[in-house]
């Protein structure tokens, strides 16, 4: 955790940036028997505050008795720490030898009178009984200096009014800061209609029939198609008896089909089960067997993939469409389950979260309100299928009778390909995961551009756009457990900053969205103020019922909920670590647990050391993501092997890619013993670099012959951020993926003038296939 002034900086960069400018200076009452010792009183005031706002423990306070002369002394602070015990620690400090600890001061208390200057983070003049809190300007602002006081002022009562009293029960927030943190910082409620999501599609194919609801490459759907065809397809689930309640698998790519199963499901008042038809087959059957579907709609390319285990309707082949159009509407309460969203888990298995049709029907209403989407809108499909990512992306378009526009595949890897089909279609709002969006910012865009919003979610975004883009970044926080939380228009915002003030901070996830209330809370699960680090907690209709067949998961992040039980009883732990900024947007920091978004995609590391253990030669494995030179994430598995021989990169690759989607899938491997500490367990903080040298493969190295093999490895090079790569090396085994494989097809289009796709890296991988690609549609390049 990090001390933060209202700038979101932490102390040590405080510390570092500590300048001899203005002070901020605020009195601090100050409790009976202070007087007797003023000192002692405020340093243990100081380092009581310290270890709150930081969770420290072995803290440096400051101690300056004579102006040329400042003593740090080291103290041991931890939440159990009585009042009593800490006055004596301060007592009985050592003062840090001769020459320090190299570790700045984390606050100095002065008895020599007024400073003139900030003598670290905090500094309090101690002098006649008074106190005076002194900041400087230059890293604080005056409600950060409002705060400290506040908070110093609580601190030093509790220590005088209870020798017994902890550190930890220190109550920091005044009834005013609780009340602005808990009920205005969630002022959320807003009406919703009570229209569910497949109501709405078909009232507008009752008022405008013609209007186009889906445009894909070489077709287009009506409102009165798209209706029409999931009436057909609901009367054919039921005729197979499916029933109301029941789960219903859907297994297609982006496309016109999987809208239409999902419409029928909805129709039936049943859930569907989100499918990736990229997806491993084992896992697939496993999502299929978990849920209990009673059959699995898909397309005939992929049934060799679901069947075996429930009924299967391809809608490709099957005659469903000779079904009556006559309008299909079981009943659907709040409560009923809508989807059923599989998530990466730390046991190996993945775990099934219950979407609730209320909850989707207010995600729905607060992303159409969020994006002013309207008839008028043109929207995209470009998230993976096998994700809750539709109800956000396409679900409000069609909502409010818009069209929405699925691209060919091969647009959406690229940011090039994908701006010129956004301004071709004339899109106006679109969904991008972090990273295809910061590169799409980065891109010229014409004052005109019909687009008007994109909304970012999947991973923390750790750069602001740039200036004067013509269109809103609208950044979002949620998960399948709670879909979105909140939401932040950070062009607006960073442009309300300004430079300095955007150096100063991350992009925050923003305010909570409506109906749903957020609280930043400690480990007591009680109210943190602005600053400081907790654990992100949620309330409202926005929440999932839980993990399927999981009471014991879903009992450990759906409590109780102890802040506000008669307007939300039940409250969601996320294992985001946030922290709120003075005007209570939330920033998020980090996690509690061993989970990570890799391509927006969330993934438990356990999930992925689980299946490395299972195969052939592996003894034991950990998994960590890193972050490339582009601000992607990269998964790196470090595998200590069994027996002689030792397996293979390529071997573990193809085992993990028969059992995991793709991008969780790690694209560096790391093989030999593993570090351990004292207790016996992997020390992950040990685990060394992975080296940029070429990885162990079966392919002989091959070196580049002529100057075109020799210009395509330098920019595989630049794009793997590996040395030593031979010409007949695998792309997708020297690390490779789809993010990168689409900058290198960029790079080499760039470089050479030459037609060169996506696809053809994909059938290629190789530089001399590449080579001869190049040269074949490039002489000049040649």
């Amino acid at each position: 955790m990090a001390v933060t002034t209202s700038s979101s900086l932490p102390l040590a960069r405080v510390l570092d940036e500590v300048r001899t400018g203005a002070l901020h200076r605020r009195t601090l009452a100050v409790p009976d028997g202070f007087a007797e010792r003023p000192e002692a009183y405020a340093t243990a005031a100081l380092a009581a505050l310290v270890h709150r706002y930081t969770g420290e423990t072995d803290l440096l306070i400051g101690r300056r008795r004579r102006p040329d002369l400042t003593e740090p002394l080291a103290l041991r602070v931890d939440g159990r720490t009585t009042a009593d015990e800490l006055l004596r620690a301060v007592s009985d400090a050592p003062v840090a030898a001769e020459g320090g600890t190299g570790r700045p001061a984390h606050a100095v208390v002065d008895t020599t009178g007024a400073v003139s200057r900030a003598l670290a983070a905090l500094t309090l003049s101690a002098v006649g009984g008074a106190l005076e809190l002194a900041l400087d300007r230059d890293g604080f602002d005056a409600d950060a200096a409002d705060q400290y006081a506040r908070h110093l002022e609580r601190v030093l009562a509790a220590l005088a009014a209870g020798p017994s009293g902890t550190v930890r029960d220190i109550a920091l927030l005044t009834d005013e800061e609780l009340h602005r943190t808990l009920v205005e910082w969630n002022d959320t409620e807003g009406p919703v209609g009570p229209a569910y999501f497949h109501e709405l599609v078909a009232r507008t194919a009752r008022r405008t029939p013609d209007a186009l609801a889906v445009i894909l490459p070489g077709s287009r759907l009506t409102y009165r198609q798209l209706d029409d065809q999931a009436n057909q397809l609901a009367h054919r689930l039921t005729a197979r008896g499916v029933r109301p309640g029941d789960r219903v698998g859907v297994c297609f790519p982006r496309g016109a089909e999987s809208l239409i199963a999902q419409l029928a499901c909805f129709k039936l008042a049943c859930a569907a089960i989100l499918l990736d038809s990229d997806f491993p087959a084992d896992r697939i059957r496993y999502m299929i067997e978990d849920a209990s579907a009673a059959v699995v709609l898909t397309l005939s390319a992929h049934e060799d993939k679901v069947s075996g285990l429930a009924p299967v309707i391809p809608l490709d082949t099957e005659d469903w469409w000779t079904e009556p159009v006559t309008e299909v509407g079981e009943p659907v309460q709040a409560d009923d389950l809508i989807h059923i969203c599989y998530t990466s888990g730390s046991t190996g298995a993945p775990k099934a979260v219950m979407v609730r049709f209320g909850a989707a029907r207010n995600l729905i209403h607060s992303m159409a309100e969020l994006c002013g989407t309207t008839s008028d809108s043109q929207g995209t499909w470009l998230a993976a299928p096998g994700y809750g990512m539709i109800e956000v992306e396409c679900f409000p378009v069609l909502a409010r009778g818009g069209t929405v526009h699925i691209p060919d595949v091969s647009v959406v890897s690229s940011e090039h390909r994908l701006q010129e089909w956004f301004l071709r279609e004339g899109i106006t709002t679109a969904l991008l995961m972090k990273p295809m969006a910061e590169r799409l910012w980065r891109l010229e865009w014409p004052e005109d551009t019909p687009l008007e919003n994109i909304r970012v979610c999947g991973e923390r975004i750790q750069s602001w756009p740039p200036a004067g883009l013509p269109f809103r970044l609208i950044n979002l926080y949620g998960s399948a457990e709670a879909t979105v939380v909140a939401s932040c228009d950070i062009t607006e915002l960073g442009e309300r900053l300004g430079e300095r003030g955007r150096v100063r901070r991350l992009p925050p996830i923003g305010r909570p969205t409506t109906n749903v209330t957020t609280y930043v809370l400690d480990e007591e699960l009680r109210p943190l103020p602005p600053g400081l680090v907790g654990e992100l907690c949620i309330a409202g209709v926005s929440l999932s019922a839980g993990y399927l067949g999981r009471p014991e998961a879903t009992a450990e992040k759906w409590i109780d909920n102890p802040v506000d039980p008669g307007r939300h009883p039940v409250m969601y732990r996320t294992g985001d670590l946030a922290r709120y900024w003075p005007d209570g947007s939330i920033e998020i920091v980090g996690r509690t647990d061993n989970q990570v978004k890799v391509r927006g995609n969330r993934v438990h590391l356990g999930e992925i050391e689980v299946v490395l253990t299972t195969l052939p030669g592996v003894s034991q494995a950990a998994v960590l993501a890193r972050q490339d030179s582009q601000g992607d994430v990269q998964l790196t598995a470090y595998i200590e092997p069994g027996l002689e021989p030792a397996p293979s990169v390529r071997d573990v690759r193809r085992g993990l890619s028969q059992r995991l989607p793709s991008f969780m899938v790690p694209t560096v491997y790391v093989i030999g013993g593993l570090p351990t500490s004292t207790n016996g367990k992997i020390d992950r903080a040990a685990l060394p670099e992975p080296p940029r040298s070429r990885p162990a493969l079966d392919t002989p190295y091959q070196a580049p012959a002529g100057e075109l093999e020799t210009s395509l490895l330098g920019l595989w090079t630049e794009v793997l951020e590996l040395d030593g790569a031979g010409v007949h090396d695998n792309f997708f085994e020297l690390g490779g993926d789809s993010l990168r494989a689409a900058r290198l097809t960029e790079l080499v289009r760039e470089r050479c003038a030459v037609d060169l796709e996506i696809v053809d890296l994909f059938d290629e991988p190789t530089v001399a296939k590449m080579a001869e690609l190049v040269a074949d549609r490039a002489p000049a390049a040649a």
